[in-house]
Formats: C-alpha cells, sequence, structure tokens
C-alpha cells in the first residue's frame, strides 16, 4: 500500500472517529474512544490520558493497551512523570529511543519497564491546557515513534479537546438550566406570593380609599355651612355672601374679633367648594417667629441656611390646588407681607435659597381681628397687599351684636360635647339660659363654646341648672331682652312670653319689636310657633317682621 493510499486511510479512520466522539455524551467515554482510536493509529503498546478537572485536580481518566483492554493506573506510575511535565509545561514529547535519550537517564523505571519509544502531548482548550496524552512503545516494537506519529497524535488531541470543552459546555448549559429551572420555580413562587401580597394590599388601599372618602366626607360636613350655627339676620346674610363666592377662588379678607369662627369660615369657604379634595393648609402668622414663618410659607432649599439637611416645599406648594388659610395676617412682618403681595400678583413662590420661581395654584383667604386700615396708617401694614386681599371683605359680628343666635348655638355645643365626650344629652333651665343671654361674652363663642362644655361635664343632672353654669369671671351685664320666659329650653315648646304692661300707644311702639324678638327667640324662630306664641296671625306676624327690619327664620 502506498503512502497516499495510506494517508486517504488514515484521514477517513480520523473522519470517523470524529463521527463517532460527537456521538457521545460522556466525556469517559469520548477519552476511552480517542485514546483507543490513537493505540489503534500508532501501534502503541500502551497509552493513558490525563485530565484536569474543574476543581484543579488532575487524574488519569483512561488507560488502554494494545488490545484496548483498560489496564490499572498502577502500572502508568512511572511514566506519569512524563504526562504531568507535558501538562504543565504545554508542550509534547517525543522519544524514539529512551535507551539512547539522555533526558531519561535518570529513570530507572522506564528501563525496567523495557520501554522503547515515548510519545505525549497536551490536550489544549482555547484558554488553557486541559489534559495530556501520554502512549509508549515495547522495546520489542521494530521502530519508535516518529513526526508522523506526533502531527497524528496532536490532531487526535485537538479533537478529544473540542469534544471535551463541548461536552464540558453542554453540561454546564445543562447545569445552568437546571439552575434556572428551580430559579424559574422559585421566582413563580414569589410571584404567587407577591399576586397574593399586591391583592391584599389592593384590598388595603381600597378600603383605605374609601375611609378617605368618608373622612373627606365627613370632613366636609363638619366645615360645611350647615354647622356655621346663626339665625340672626347678620349670619343669614354672611352666609348668603360665602354662597356666592364659594366656587371662585379670589382672596378672601375675614375680619373679626377673636372667637367669632373665622377659621370655621375659611374652612366651610374650602370645603364647600371644587377644592375641598385638595389640602387645606392653614398658619397662624403671629404665632410664628419671622424667620420661621418665611420657611413655612415658601419653602427652602437643602443647604440654603444651617440646619436644611433636606428641601421644604412649603405651604404654598404643598396646597396643590388647595386652600392657604393666613389667619392673624395683620401680625405677619412686613418683609413678609412683601413676598405674599407678589405671591398674590404672579401666582409663584421662591423658596429659600432656590433660583428659580415656581408655579403654584392655591386660593388664598386671610382672617384678622385688626383694623388693618388703622394699621396701614401706623405703617404697620402694606396699603397694596390690604387690597390684594380685601377683594371680597367677609365680616364676622361679634355674638354680643347676635344673641339671639346663643340658643341654637347652646343647643349646638350641647350636641357636640354629648358625642364627643359621651355625657348624656344635656338641656338648659330657664335661670341658667337667663345668664348666658345676660352675659356680654368678650371671647365671643369661642368662649361661650368652653362655658357649655365645662358646664355639661360637671353638670349633675340632665338640665343645667344656673348655679351649674361655670361663666368665665367677667361681669354679667344688663338683660339683653325685655324679659325671660320661665322654661326656656334649647328646642322651646313653652307658652308666650309675659309681656310688659301697655299703657299708651307709644309705650307699645317702643317695646312692640323687642316682643317679637323675643318671640322668635322662645319658638327657636319657627314664626309660626312665634305667631301663636304672640296671640297674632302668622301674616300679621309677618307685616310686623317686615315693618321693623327683622329677618330670618322659617
Amino acid at each position: 500500500m502506498d503512502v497516499e493510499t495510506l494517508r486517504v486511510a488514515k484521514l477517513e479512520r480520523l473522519l470517523a472517529l470524529h463521527k463517532r466522539i460527537a456521538s457521545e455524551d460522556d466525556v469517559g467515554r469520548i477519552l476511552d474512544v480517542t485514546l483507543e482510536s490513537v493505540i489503534e493509529f500508532t501501534n502503541a503498546a500502551r497509552g493513558f490520558v490525563l485530565v484536569r478537572d474543574p476543581d484543579g485536580q488532575v487524574r488519569v481518566r483512561a488507560a488502554k493497551n494494545l488490545d484496548r483492554d483498560t489496564v490499572k493506573s498502577d502500572r502508568f506510575r512511572p511514566s506519569r512523570a512524563i504526562a504531568d511535565r507535558v501538562l504543565l509545561d504545554g508542550e509534547p514529547i517525543l522519544s524514539v529511543n529512551v535507551s539512547n535519550d539522555e533526558r531519561f537517564d535518570a529513570s530507572e523505571s522506564l528501563h525496567e519497564m523495557s520501554v522503547k519509544s515515548v510519545l505525549a502531548i497536551p490536550i489544549r482548550s482555547r484558554e488553557s491546557v486541559v489534559g495530556a496524552i501520554y502512549l509508549d512503545r515495547e522495546a520489542s516494537a521494530r521502530t519508535g515513534f516518529d513526526a508522523d506519529d506526533l502531527r497524528l497524535l496532536q490532531d487526535f488531541g485537538d479533537v478529544a479537546a473540542t469534544a471535551v470543552e463541548m461536552r464540558r459546555l453542554v453540561q454546564k448549559l445543562e447545569q445552568q438550566g437546571e439552575e434556572l429551572g428551580l430559579a424559574k420555580a422559585q421566582l413563580e413562587v414569589q410571584a404567587a406570593s407577591l399576586r397574593e401580597d399586591v391583592a391584599a394590599k389592593s384590598v388595603e388601599i381600597a378600603r383605605a380609599e374609601r375611609n378617605l372618602d368618608s373622612q373627606t366626607r365627613a370632613l366636609g360636613l363638619k366645615f360645611t355651612f350647615r354647622n356655621i350655627v346663626g339665625r340672626s339676620p347678620q349670619m343669614h346674610r354672611l352666609l348668603d355672601l360665602l354662597q356666592q363666592i364659594m366656587d371662585y377662588p379670589v382672596p378672601v379678607l375675614i375680619s373679626g374679633e377673636s372667637g367669632t369662627g373665622k377659621e370655621l369660615v375659611a374652612r366651610a369657604l374650602h370645603h364647600g367648594g371644587p377644592r375641598a379634595r385638595s389640602p387645606f393648609m392653614a398658619i397662624n402668622c403671629a404665632a410664628i417667629p419671622e424667620n420661621l414663618l418665611e420657611s413655612e410659607l415658601f419653602g427652602y432649599k437643602k443647604g440654603a441656611f444651617t440646619g436644611s439637611t433636606n428641601d421644604k416645599e412649603g405651604l404654598f406648594r404643598a396646597a396643590r390646588g388647595g386652600t392657604v388659610f393666613l389667619d392673624e395676617i395683620g401680625e405677619m412682618p412686613l418683609s413678609i407681607q412683601s413676598k405674599i403681595l407678589r405671591v398674590l400678583q404672579e401666582k409663584e413662590v421662591r423658596p429659600i435659597g432656590g433660583r428659580e420661581s415656581e408655579k403654584i395654584d392655591a386660593r388664598i383667604v386671610a382672617a384678622t381681628n385688626r383694623d388693618l386700615p388703622r394699621e396701614i396708617a401706623a405703617g404697620r401694614f402694606r396699603e397694596d397687599l390690604f387690597y390684594r386681599l380685601n377683594v371680597v371683605d367677609v365680616h364676622m359680628p361679634p355674638l354680643r351684636e347676635r344673641i339671639e343666635d346663643i340658643p341654637a348655638l347652646v343647643e349646638h355645643f350641647l350636641a357636640q360635647v354629648s358625642l364627643e365626650f359621651g355625657v348624656p344629652p344635656r338641656t338648659m333651665s330657664p335661670d341658667a339660659m337667663e345668664l348666658l343671654l345676660r352675659f356680654p361674652w368678650p371671647g365671643n363663642v369661642r368662649q361661650l363654646e368652653n362655658t357649655i362644655k365645662a358646664s355639661s361635664i360637671l353638670a349633675r343632672g340632665p338640665q343645667i341648672q344656673g348655679s351649674e353654669v361655670r361663666l368665665p369671671k367677667e361681669e354679667v351685664g344688663p338683660a339683653p331682652i325685655r324679659s325671660t320666659p320661665k322654661s326656656l329650653r334649647i328646642v322651646p315648646q313653652v307658652a308666650a312670653p309675659p309681656l310688659p304692661e301697655i299703657r299708651n300707644r307709644s309705650d307699645w311702639e317702643a317695646s312692640a319689636k323687642q316682643q317679637l324678638l323675643d318671640a322668635l327667640i322662645v319658638s327657636g324662630w319657627k314664626k309660626s310657633k312665634a305667631a301663636e306664641l304672640l296671640g297674632i296671625s302668622r301674616r300679621n306676624l309677618y307685616r310686623k317682621l317686615e315693618r321693623y327690619g327683622i329677618e330670618g327664620g322659617q
């Protein structure tokens, strides 16, 4: 057989080896097949394969003789040093005749085993040497290994290296696939748990939204115009005015003495109008120092001053479509008044330490117990700010000017005390009500409310007696009504009030208006009952009310 024929035969066998190796899916079998083919091609007496495992350990993975029988690895112990050297250096070793090779003069074991020729090559992956193939021939062989054997072995080594690397890659991918499958299963469990959590949170959020809506409605009810108690003509005019301006975001200035209910009116404007679902931000301009008041109103940027470690948005930006209530604005420093004027003019604020102004959307309602025109004359309040704030002027009358509202207010506060503190519902005895009607109430409605709270809590029976009324220490003035019924309740069902003796026409004219007021107060401002108490027809009552300019009632 000529050389060319031998070369073609070797190529065919090499191709067949490639196919066989490709069909194997186990690294051990790949190495066994490779070693068997190498021994057959080179007529080696025996050989073995060293492989470095992923953990770094070097092991004998295959050992065969010419008959393809597995050879125990301890028989290759003397030759292991050669393979280890190839694995370490990454260079092949070819010795045609060991006995004449100076490199193996010190290896007595090779001579004892009658080894004639040695051939070893590294198995290379793309990145490193992963193993080595060792072959030898016995002394009885006619020739040793040559360069052709070396090239052939290197070809087989490349095939083995590719197969081993691919198999390891497949195994790695399979392992990663298993890990991914496990991770997927864990993620599915977590996702299911998360869906349950989201569902539970959704229920909580829905419940919270319902509670918020309920609270918003309750807050709206608490601060609606219905809770501004009053049946006097002044309060009727006030409520009509509030109804007219409620839907328009114009600035409002509420004036009146302390305790008349200015904040209650501001809240009613907010909660009764289109801004009810947005924040109501209130601040007392008299209770906060100037430097703090500015930061509370306009906010600041981080680092604007010592201690400003975070941004603060301020009331005007926090309102976000709601209302800013500036209580006691007459006490506001002039330096801040100018900045409030800019807010009203430009609808924007600049935080302390900020470089740019920011647009705002907030209705401004201000309140004061001071005479602002007098403050302007004294140089303590800006005239231009007054006109900007005073687009609509709402004046809260003091309680002493609307004493006819006291019975309704007392009834309202008694119901509040019962609900808030759980005390039994109380009523007022006639002598207790007379004391309340005669008192001047310099603290106005707030003072009356505190008095009713204290009296209701400390009363011993269902009806508060005159001796149990906890009046403040101010002197009780003269009775503002000409006569007081003997049995006055909050929702009275009583006989007509005693009328004074009428001696002549002028006496009647002098007392007629007060008698009408007395009857209306006793009847709870129910005109039909007042007419009955006075012994006149309802039509006659209307004529008298019109004559004396008395408004209100039903």
